[in-house]
């Protein structure tokens, strides 16, 4: 069965546009008895009325791989609670840390763990953060579907076009002799080669050089032969927008990028997922394989919560309906694998008992 996500790439914007406004009519018209309290900020603005409704506003923001999954909870949410507003965006993991360090946010999204520095900002700030998993993705190697030169690449064939040595390669065959010395399957074809992938804000950047580039490169670099501070080449084209990458793929023949499993699913009419082989043979990304660990490049996805703002009732109330068992089917709906009972039995506890800081 093919997951899909409920809201097209090409109306999501459109969705977050309407519930931002729909919450500043809201804000308007409302009176000073219905005016949230004083324990919530600007960006989780919510009161509760005597039969249990919610109201206010609700920003969240991050990463770009999990807004798909915020927008299918925060439009079920608002059936249900249809008095709270949303607003979600997706500009990158790192951005959404940034919004959380400005105080900006009570909820925010991460496709990778967050960094010491990153925690270290919310420490100076004076910010206490709730952490959990909400999901598992894994991230495609993409191309354009009129490739049918490429069909699987191994870590080191991934270096050697997209890692820092290969800066300048304007073809594919320019990896030729790099990719020979590193152990890659080449040769590869005389063709142009077209690289359209996430920038460094981005939490899909980051997941991608830890499980596809870092050993490659850091083997380079200790034998000198890498720069030992950039592990990816910085003549590509990048963007925070997996719409751009998507776009670009497909516009280029023998192109070569890497997205969000998820967002890549959704758009196999467009771009062709590539199998990568991590040692073990060469494997597609799919639910399956994501889930039982056979395609090499997975990651969890992260929300994190300030915790000033956890009784916020919007907020509460947001988080537990997306860690029940009905929020999580959502998980699968917007094309990511479940956690494991256990990791989703930690999530729970972690927000039940309000454990702060980094857990894992």
């Amino acid at each position: 069965m093919k997951l899909t996500s409920l809201f097209p790439r090409s109306t999501r914007l459109l969705v977050v546009a309407l519930f931002a406004a729909f919450g500043m009519l809201a804000a308007s018209c409302g009176d000073d008895s219905d005016a949230p309290s004083s324990s919530a900020s600007s960006s989780a603005a919510s009161s509760s009325d005597p039969d249990g409704g919610l109201s206010g506003s609700l920003m969240i923001t991050g990463s770009s791989t999990v807004e798909p999954f915020t927008n299918l909870l925060a439009e079920a949410f608002s059936e249900l609670h249809p008095d709270v507003a949303f607003s979600v965006s997706g500009p990158g993991s790192g951005d959404g840390h940034k919004a959380a360090c400005a105080g900006e946010v009570p909820i925010w999204n991460s496709s990778r763990q967050i960094k010491d520095k990153e925690v270290a900002c919310l420490e100076e700030k004076g910010i206490e953060f709730i952490e959990f998993r909400v999901g598992i993705d894994g991230i495609s190697a993409i191309t354009s579907i009129e490739n049918d030169a490429i069909e699987c690449l191994n870590f080191a064939d991934l270096y050697s076009l997209v890692g820092v040595e290969a800066t300048g390669f304007s073809k594919w065959s320019d990896a030729n002799n790099l990719n020979a010395e590193i152990g890659g399957t080449g040769p590869f074809p005389e063709a142009d080669l077209a690289i359209f992938a996430p920038g460094e804000e981005s939490g899909t950047f980051d997941s991608f050089i830890e499980i596809a580039l870092e050993d490659v490169w850091e083997e380079r670099a200790e034998a000198g032969e890498a720069d030992a501070n950039y592990a990816v080449r910085p003549d590509y084209n990048a963007s925070a927008n997996d719409n751009v990458i998507i776009d670009g793929i497909a516009g280029n023949k023998y192109s070569l990028g890497w997205v969000g499993f998820a967002f890549a699913d959704e758009a196999r009419d467009e771009v062709k997922l590539l199998e990568v082989d991590g040692g073990d043979g060469c494997v597609a990304p799919s639910p399956a394989t994501i889930a039982d660990a056979s395609f090499p490049i997975a990651r969890f996805l992260y929300t994190y919560v300030d915790v000033a703002q956890a009784d916020d009732p919007a907020v509460k109330g947001f988080i537990e309906f997306m860690l029940s068992d009905e929020g999580q089917k959502y998980v699968v709906d917007a094309g990511y694998v479940n956690l494991a009972d256990s990791d989703l039995a930690q999530a729970r506890d972690s927000w039940t008992n309000k454990t702060t800081g980094k857990t894992f």
